[in-house]
């Protein structure tokens, strides 16, 4: 997403292992974890957080490269966020050279961290904000939590086998680079919780229909 100035949770936390292979003719699928948690306090002390600013609205669809270097991500959008949804691509990648050799692998989600559920953290000090996670084909949804404008939170992708630049099957990006995406495409947007002013406005708005209504009928 190099066109675009700001994006939306581009990171990695690593898999380890690569379990992928099959003793059957079958595609092997690689697996996309996706998290979304509350800030990232050890990234934090060394990384200015990116900002997801009042360009990206509600509904706008953004695609983009994971996985990326971790970051946490500032919500400057100037809503509360109430939900994100991502659209998983299967990448257009192949690495002859690489340990296992990759060649355009499918991808679904998936669990990586090893928990048994797919898209919550099991690091101790993550809290996951969204407690309703649900997945139809390729889409992933969490709901059930807010992201308050103004707040940070972190949202890291994690994949098995690890397609991080420098992990091994995509090179490292040059250090100078400041847009580190990976070779997954992911289309991503979000909802937001009205804000308390559009609610007051259609509240009135309301009301004075409401009114000219029963003031109308009173006079005919």
């Amino acid at each position: 997403m190099t066109t675009i100035p700001t994006k939306i949770a581009l990171s990695v936390l690593g898999a380890a292992g690569i379990s992928l292979l099959s003793l059957t003719p079958a595609r092997a699928f690689m697996l996309v974890e996706p998290i979304v948690t509350t800030q990232n306090k050890g990234i934090l002390e060394t990384k200015t957080p990116r900002t997801l600013g009042p360009e990206f609205q509600p509904g706008q669809v953004i695609e983009y490269g994971v996985s990326d270097v971790a970051n946490n991500f500032l919500n400057d959008t100037g809503y509360d966020i109430e939900s994100l949804v991502f659209d998983l691509k299967t990448l257009a990648y192949t690495n002859p050279d690489s340990t296992p050799v990759f060649n355009n692998e499918p991808v679904q989600w998936g669990d990586v961290n090893g928990d048994g559920k797919i898209g919550y953290s099991i690091n101790p000090d993550l809290k996951d904000i969204f407690s309703d996670v649900t997945i139809k084909d390729n889409i992933i949804t969490f709901s059930g939590g807010v992201i308050p404008n103004g707040t940070l939170f972190y949202n890291p992708f994690a994949t098995n086998p690890n397609v991080s630049p420098g992990a091994g099957i995509i090179p490292p990006v040059p250090a100078e680079q400041v847009d580190k995406d990976g070779p997954i495409r992911v289309a991503s947007y979000y909802t937001a919780v009205p804000e308390s002013t559009n609610v007051l406005g259609v509240l009135i708005f309301g009301a004075l229909g409401v009114a000219l209504k029963v003031k109308r009928s009173l006079h005919s």
